[in-house]
């Protein structure tokens, strides 16, 4: 409950003093509802009493009755409509902060969370969060529901109100004992649904392999067996529920029946006869308290999922973020020196390192052709200086310089990978990301990218709806989407990291875009793995990579001459590009 109140309160900033407010409001509502049953009751004794001399009594009583109910609309009205729309702004808040977060953690941390479960995680969070916020009108209802009625019977009989409170203490000790079982099923149930979640989304995200593959069947017996492992605590909290349900029915019935009993008896031998009145008073009261500790163990149980769902994003929000050092390396830099780079990856313990030893000099102006089988560390070399995952070790001097403390180029480079991420929207939304670009300058990066080919062919140009995943586009046009992003993106930066990111894209095309990129970004530093060898003449060095390491590097020429083999189709390659230009 403290944290839940806690998170509330932070993300409820600005509107602090309307929570106060409709807090307020909605107390006072509820102590004006307890009048109810004591005007009903004094009407029900004005007529006991005096019969129909009664009845002006009875009937000013019942007016009353009717006009307290008015009353407290007057405050609940107002005050659930704000309570609601504070709910809606902290849930976008509280929203915002996890996108925020999720969004600042580096790839490392996501490559360890699947992302089905991260959804599911934040989904469940911010939808917990914003229904107790919504609901607090429940809670404060059912407090004062149980202290006041408890005070009105104290006020009637101590004896009688004593007695209510020691025994609605004891159901309340049962409620929380039973739920406190429920908790773990509760969150054993998260656990399974997070596993179901990730593999649906596996599967739904994946679909063309799917069908093509014809795993239909394996894929929905996989879905099932996890939706049937959340099954499995959900049936035992099932059967706690009614158990709990039971027993609360059981012992408010006692409870009704056992006060007014004791009540009846103690007026009966104090005075001789029972105030009938008096005695629907305490009935009402009674079953008030009742339906309050009934309706407070089934929120609980709510408070508990809801409680539980709200931790469940505290991995996210605790985990260290990946951090720019902007200051390091100033926008003029000249030369970079990048020396004993040394990373593993995650979960690869201590077996061969994925980079060893790696060293290289980054000038603005030059580019550098980065070649090995797959495997060599291409990528991963490319991901390092970046900023994407962190090196082991490192050492980066900028201009001579020596920067002990920076581990990554990320505040200056810009990585172009191969596997192109497409989102479901526009193509103009593709790839400018909501950031404000002109049309000229955008035009001119889909030039770069060779994808203005691929707009004057799609129907509504760049108001063409891309569906999820780039369903509908070809390989090589979303290479070239994806390329177009990124060089929009890239025009302030000195360093452009390409990772094949012309992969699907045919030989001639392929050079036809290197040839732009190259002349656009003359005064940038340009690395790119290269997987076709005909664009190697287009770079000053080419560096090979095998197992982690640089084992050779020097001008096209140089290394063609040491290192024939690696060359043995570069020829073909030309003659392809020549033949398709």
């Amino acid at each position: 409950m403290a944290k839940l109140y806690a998170t509330l309160w932070r993300h409820a900033e600005g509107r602090r003093a309307k929570v106060v407010l409709f807090v307020v409001l909605l107390v006072m509502a509820q102590v004006v509802r307890l009048t109810i049953p004591w005007f009903f009751g004094e009407a029900v004794n004005a007529l006991q009493a005096q019969g129909m001399e009664g009845i002006t009594r009875a009937r000013n009583d019942l007016l009353l009755m009717l006009a307290a109910v008015g009353v407290a609309w007057t405050m609940h009205g107002p005050a659930r409509i704000v309570e609601r729309f504070t709910a809606l702004v902290v849930r976008e808040r509280f929203a915002d902060a996890l996108h925020a977060k999720a969004l600042a953690l580096p790839v490392r941390w996501h490559e360890q969370h699947h992302s089905g479960d991260t959804l599911h995680r934040m989904t469940r969070a911010t939808s917990s969060l914003a229904s107790f916020a919504q609901s607090q009108f429940i809670y404060l209802q059912n407090t004062v529901s149980v202290v006041g009625p408890i005070a009105a019977l104290f006020l009637i009989s101590r004896a009688t109100g004593a007695a209510a409170m020691a025994g609605y203490a004891a159901i309340g000790y049962f409620v929380v004992r039973i739920d406190a079982f429920m908790v773990l099923l509760v969150r054993e149930e998260n656990r399974a649904e997070r596993r179901y979640n990730s593999a649906l989304v596996d599967c739904l995200g994946n679909i063309a392999t799917v069908l093509t593959l014809r795993v239909q069947e394996p894929m929905r017996r996989m879905l099932r067996s996890r939706l049937l492992a959340v099954f499995a605590p959900l049936r035992r909290n099932i059967v706690f529920n009614e158990v709990k349900w039971g027993g609360i029915d059981l012992l408010n019935g006692g409870m009704r029946t056992g006060l007014v009993a004791l009540y009846a008896w103690l007026d009966f031998r104090q005075r001789g006869t029972i105030s009938v009145g008096t005695a629907v008073v305490v009935h009402q009261y009674s079953q008030q308290v009742g339906n309050v500790v009934a309706a407070m163990a089934m929120h609980w149980n709510d408070l508990v999922r809801q409680k539980t769902e709200v931790a469940d994003v505290d991995p996210i929000f605790t985990s260290a973020e990946r951090r720019l050092d902007t200051a390091a390396v100033p926008e003029d830099w000249r030369e970079i020196r990048v020396e004993g780079l040394r990373f593993v990856h995650p979960g690869a313990g201590a077996g061969r390192p994925a980079l060893d030893g790696v060293s290289i000099e980054l000038r603005r102006g030059r580019r550098l052709a980065l070649i090995g089988e797959s495997g060599a560390g291409k990528t991963s070399l490319l991901r390092v200086l970046a900023g994407l995952v962190d090196a082991e070790a490192v050492s980066i001097a900028v201009d001579g310089t020596p920067h002990p403390r920076l581990k990554h180029l990320g505040a200056t480079s810009l990585l172009l990978p191969q596997d192109p991420a497409v989102f479901e929207s526009t193509v103009r939304e593709n790839v400018t990301m909501g950031l404000p670009y002109t049309q000229s300058e955008i035009e001119r990066a889909c030039e770069l990218a060779g994808f203005a080919s691929v707009i004057e062919q799609l129907p509504q140009g760049f108001d063409t709806v891309i569906s999820e995943r780039g369903l509908n586009l070809s390989g090589g046009q979303k290479q070239r989407l994806a390329l177009a992003r990124g060089l929009l993106a890239a025009k302030e930066v000195g360093l452009v990291l390409l990772d094949e990111a012309t992969s699907s894209v045919d030989a001639s095309t392929e050079g036809e875009i290197y040839d732009r990129v190259m002349s656009a970004f003359g005064g940038a530093c340009i690395v790119s793995s290269v997987h076709r060898l005909h664009l190697l003449r287009r770079f000053d060095t080419v560096i090979v990579m095998e197992d982690g390491r640089v084992i050779d590097s020097g001008a096209p020429d140089e290394v063609r001459q040491r290192r024939p083999e690696l060359f043995a189709h570069a020829a073909m390659e030309v003659v392809a590009e020549t033949r398709a230009a």
